[in-house]
């Protein structure tokens, strides 16, 4: 898994000007990554992503139902972002930083709206940030990291959020 991986990073690194990342399967049943569709006819084309930046800077989207109890949990966050969004049981969470200072408060603003708080990174109106990210462009957040006591604050792109949490809405249906 790693070595795959590697080889997708590589390939969008070094191909800024690639579009489209094909899976391929070879005549043996192998399959394998390029950012050109096959030359050899014995080999198949599996799957074709298409991206406008680098895969690696989009947002990560992952749902889970436990086996033992049934807890269905998706969580939404974007690659080095302060800022996850979850569904855990059909309530919505809006989460902000890491080992939070115990007892500080954390911050929300989408663009040029009010902030919005929560405790321990944990935001009191989950439902109204969800609504605010979804037509904003810019999530800004404010927490306080342990041990520290002073602000760590974080900037995130929400291009592309209003999106992946409705394909977020519709994996978590299926679940």
């Amino acid at each position: 898994m790693h070595k795959i991986l590697i080889l997708i990073f590589l390939m969008v690194s070094t191909s800024t000007f690639a579009n489209d990342l094909y899976v391929l399967k070879d005549e043996t049943g192998a399959t394998y990554f390029s950012a050109n569709p096959p030359k050899n006819p014995n080999h198949t084309i599996e799957k074709v992503e298409s991206y406008s930046s680098s895969p690696l800077l989009d947002w990560n989207l992952n749902c889970t139902k436990d086996k033992f109890n049934g807890k269905k949990i998706c969580s939404l966050s974007k690659y080095h972002s302060d800022l996850m969004v979850n569904i855990i049981n059909g309530k919505y969470s809006v989460y902000i930083g890491r080992d939070h200072f115990p007892r500080s408060q954390s911050a929300l603003k989408i663009d040029d709206n009010k902030p919005i708080y929560g405790d321990e990174g944990l935001s009191q109106t989950p439902q109204k940030a969800i609504e605010q990210m979804k037509k904003g462009k810019v999530a800004y957040t404010r927490y306080k990291e342990w041990p520290y006591e002073h602000n760590q604050d974080g900037e995130t792109d929400l291009t592309g959020f209003a999106e992946k949490f409705s394909e977020m809405l519709e994996q978590y249906k299926k679940l």
